[in-house]
Parts: C-alpha cells; structure tokens; sequence
C-alpha cells in the first residue's frame, strides 16, 4: 500500500515552534525509514548543522532517539512502550477485524475500519483480499476527511465540519456539493466514492454507532475496472451488513 510518509497538521499551535520542530523531526522516522542522519534533518527541515544537533539532543535527551553511529539516529526502546499505550487507545480495532475478515471474504475485495482522530481519518485494521490493489490508507497512516467513503462518513458527523471544510482548497462549487452529499451521508450512513483518494479505485462506506455515537466507518475498497454495477450493489449490502453486525457487538461488548 502506498502511502506518503509526511505528518498532517490540523491547525497550528501559536508559541510552541521550538517543540513543534523537534517533534516534526521525531515524526520523520517510520518503518520505511527506521534511521535519520543529521543530513537528512538539516536538508529536509532548512535547519542549520548546530540547530539540527540541538533538536536532535533534545530527544536523545528525553530517551526517544539514540545515536546508533556517528550522525545516524534510530528510536529508542522508549518509544515502544507509546507504542504499546497508542495500541490500548485505537477503539475498536480489534473488535472490528472478524467483521473485516468476513467482509473480505465475501466481496473478495479489501475491507477495513476507519476513525476519526482530530481532523484526519486513521485506519486501525484491515483485511486485505488476494486480489493485488494499492491504496493510501493503512494502519496508523492519517489521511484528510474529505476524500474517500470512509472520510466522508466520519466528517459527515462531524461537530466542527463547516470550520474543516474551510481550511481546505476545496472550490466553492466543489465544496457545495460536498457539503450536500455530506448531509446526505450524515442522513443515510452511508457512502461512495471512486477515485477521490486513489486513481482507479472505488469504495463503500457504512457508518459505526455506539448508542448514537458515530465510532467509526466500515469501508471496502476495490478497483473500478473489475467492478459491475451489480457487483457494487453486493458490496455496499455487504458493507452495510458488516456494520450493523459490529455495532450489535460493541453493544453487547459495553453491556458486558
């Protein structure tokens, strides 16, 4: 799955760009790129060689990254047991992934759960099919609200959408239509989308509600060319199905 490895910001904190810089540096590391040389922070982050190394001690200082060799630093064990707190906070994920299993084998396409965390949509499992397809979203990976099913089913529930819906590029006439679908989506719980995040690919979306509170989105993803209008037709029942069957769980789950 592709995907760019860049954090997104949701709005900017005035009077913390010191600490906003140390922890974009933090950021840069990921499991396609486990290391980070001084270079590197000093070319992608347009910081002089003394105020990169000064960053840099900062975390080393707080024991989230160590110098493996001269000018090459990697993340420190700390940052495994974030890790681990991380994993005990991604509602749902786990509960998701039979319902995301079984989706997955009854379109044989890719399905998967999506939240919402600020303004982003983050994904927190996944069922891949056999059949090969790239998409932008993975687990952990955080992706803009407005482009995909998924997204648009969590930004239709959106508290602040009108204030997200402004910050973005969107044209106006592109942003009346979507605040139309979106309130359509908000109605139905439910949504489409084809090629909004990635070229080619189609997707279904259905709504997650935990005693009337949107918890997150069911999506299955496919490619178009293969895809009959019959075809999405099952998915989207199928999709609408797996939803239900997991508020039903979470339900019962919270009464137990």
């Amino acid at each position: 799955m592709d995907h760019d490895d860049e954090p997104r910001s949701t709005g900017r904190t005035k009077g913390v760009d010191s600490a906003r810089r140390a922890l974009q540096i933090l950021l840069q590391f990921s499991e396609g790129k486990p290391e980070l040389t001084l270079d590197h922070v000093v070319e992608n982050h347009g910081l002089s060689v003394p105020s990169a190394y000064r960053y840099i001690s900062l975390l080393r200082e707080l024991d989230l990254v160590e110098e493996r060799s001269k000018g090459v630093f990697v993340l420190s064990p700390q940052v495994i047991r974030l890790a681990r707190a991380a994993e005990q906070t991604l509602d749902y994920g786990a509960d998701a992934q039979p319902f995301l299993d079984r989706l997955s084998r009854e379109t044989d396409e890719t399905a998967l759960y999506l939240r919402r965390v600020n303004e982003s949509a983050v994904c927190l499992a996944i069922a891949e099919s056999d059949q090969p397809i790239s998409i932008s979203f993975s687990i952990g990976h955080l992706m803009p609200l407005h482009g995909g099913a998924a997204a648009k089913v969590l930004l239709a529930d959106y508290a602040r959408r009108d204030q997200y819906l402004a910050r973005t590029e969107l044209a106006p006439a592109a942003r009346r239509r979507l605040e139309e679908e979106l309130d359509e989506v908000r109605r139905t719980g439910y949504a489409e989308s084809s090629s909004e995040v990635d070229r080619g690919v189609w997707a279904a979306a259905a709504a997650v509600r935990v005693r009337g509170t949107l918890v997150g989105a069911v999506t299955v993803a496919a490619p178009a060319f293969r895809l009959t209008e019959q075809h999405q037709g099952d998915i989207a029942e199928s999709v609408r199905q797996a939803a239900a069957d997991l508020e039903v769980a979470l339900e019962r789950s919270r009464v137990g």
